[in-house]
Order: structure tokens, then C-alpha cells, then sequence
């Protein structure tokens, strides 16, 4: 083989090269971006579920829920293998020196829970029911032995006693390259039906309509429930803007739970009691 084949090989290799390894390093990254994703969402849905049960022992309140969903999240921003460490890691809470993510941080700045069931409807029902705090409550006692026909736009007491979430969570990518990606594509989802919003009439809301399917039919109006992109990638209470960067993806979770007590209209908690179905922390339909 002479010398100007051998350099032609040469250069066919070093061409295919060139080729090939961008696109295995897409592959590589965007399988780790992936798992973590899907690992993300594993968490969520534990954290949920964690959130609704706490959320049934606590009036269903925003303080509640908050808090469930802080423990549920913790496992995913936590570096100790002792309860008391990670007791001590969602107490600590983000600092202005603090170099990792914590599930506070996480939980105020880029999540808002919905409250699909109890409904307005529900406690306006009962607005003759108020508690020593001043707040209007669904009774839970007895719910066996209360009639099934005191209904109210098609439910019951005992179904107003069904406490439905829905959690929106924009989780942080990581992955370098991949991560902007991945998010624009989450991102693309919602500008692609601004104008279907923008005609949205009494049907489902477009934005993340997996999300979103049902919520119109239960509630019967245009509620600002779930938020976009854009709202919830944002950030709040000086969170880092996600959605600017392309560094956020949409994840959410829902869970359903029987009432272990009764559901408050109103949040008493001085620190969190105006965040309560403020539309931004928490939507209440």
C-alpha cells in the first residue's frame, strides 16, 4: 500500500471521527440527563404522596402540604445517611453561601400545588361552618353516617372530603449541553400554545394539557391553576431564573387522600398563612 493511501485512509478515519464522537457524546449525556430526570420524578411522586398525607392530618392547609412536600423532596438534595442529618439539611434551608440545591429552597422557589378536591364550591357550601380560627371547615366526623344525597355540584360530604393535589415542579438540568436542550423542548411545549390560550374558552387549558386534563370539568372556569413555564421556571422569593438559562424541566405528580381531619378554607400559620390558594404558591379551584 503506498504512502498516499495510507494518508487517504488516514483521513477518512479522522473525518468519521469528527462525525461520530458529537453524537456519542449527545447520547452519553443525554442518558445521564435522563436517569436524573427520571429519578427527579420518582422522588416527586414519593413527595407527593407525602404531601397529601400531611396535608389529611393538618386541615389541608398550605403550611401542610408545604411541609410534606419539603420531607418528600429531601432525599433528592441531601448528602447525610442519618435522620438527623437530613433532619438537619431541610431545617438549614439555602444560604447566600450555600453551593448545592436543598428541598426548601426548591419547594418556595420553583413548585405550586393545586388543590383540586376540596373545591371553592365545596366550602362555600359550608360557610355557616366556622372554626374558632375564624376559618370556614368541611366537617369530617361521622362521614358514615351523614346522608349521600347532601350534594353539591354532583359531590358530596363525603367526597368534599377527598383531598386531591396536583404538584408542578421545574426541576434543574445539569448535564452540560444536553440540559439546554432538553429544556427548550419543555419550554417550546408552552410558547407553541400562547395563542390557543389566548382563545381558551371554558376547555381545557393547553398549557401541559396532560396535566391539565379534568381540572376545566371540575371546576367549570378559567382559573389560573397551573402555571407555565416561564411563571414557574422563573423562580420566586429570589430564586435563580430557570427558564431564561433553558436549565428548566416541567415534572408534576398528583395524589389523592381521605381527610383524616377538617379541611380548613384558610391557613393560619403566621409564616405561610398568605401564601394559602394565593394562586402562586398554591391554586385553589
Amino acid at each position: 500500500m503506498s504512502n498516499r493511501q495510507k494518508k487517504s485512509q488516514h483521513g477518512h478515519a479522522m473525518t468519521e471521527f469528527v462525525i461520530v464522537i458529537p453524537v456519542l457524546i449527545l447520547l452519553i449525556f443525554g442518558t445521564l440527563q435522563i436517569g436524573l430526570i427520571y429519578s427527579a420524578k420518582v422522588t416527586l411522586n414519593y413527595a407527593t404522596f407525602q404531601s397529601a398525607r400531611l396535608g389529611a392530618t393538618n386541615n389541608a392547609t398550605y403550611s401542610a402540604l408545604r411541609r410534606g412536600l419539603i420531607r418528600g423532596l429531601a432525599p433528592l438534595y441531601t448528602e447525610s445517611r442519618d435522620l438527623d442529618g437530613i433532619k438537619f439539611d431541610i431545617a438549614k434551608g439555602i444560604d447566600s453561601n450555600a453551593t448545592r440545591r436543598d428541598a426548601k429552597s426548591e419547594v418556595d422557589g420553583y413548585t405550586r400545588i393545586i388543590r383540586v378536591s376540596p373545591t371553592a364550591d365545596a366550602f362555600s357550601n359550608y360557610s355557616f361552618n366556622v372554626n374558632a380560627e375564624g376559618s370556614v371547615e368541611i366537617p369530617n366526623d361521622n362521614l358514615m353516617f351523614r346522608p349521600s344525597n347532601d350534594d353539591f355540584d354532583g359531590a358530596n360530604l363525603q367526597d368534599a372530603n377527598l383531598l386531591k393535589i396536583r404538584i408542578q415542579y421545574c426541576y434543574k438540568l445539569m448535564v452540560p449541553i444536553v440540559n439546554k436542550i432538553i429544556a427548550s423542548l419543555s419550554q417550546l411545549n408552552d410558547d407553541s400554545n400562547i395563542e390557543a390560550l389566548n382563545n381558551f374558552d371554558n376547555v381545557a387549558d393547553p398549557r401541559f394539557a396532560d396535566q391539565n386534563r379534568g381540572i376545566v370539568n371540575e371546576t367549570g372556569s378559567r382559573s389560573p391553576l397551573l402555571a407555565s413555564y416561564d411563571d414557574l421556571c422563573g423562580g420566586r422569593d429570589g430564586a435563580n431564573d430557570r427558564s431564561a438559562g433553558s436549565t428548566g424541566f416541567m415534572l408534576f405528580s398528583e395524589a389523592i387522600v381521605r381527610m383524616q381531619s377538617p379541611a380548613y378554607e384558610d391557613d393560619s400559620g403566621e409564616e405561610f398563612g398568605e401564601l394559602m390558594c394565593n394562586g402562586t404558591h398554591m391554586s385553589c379551584p
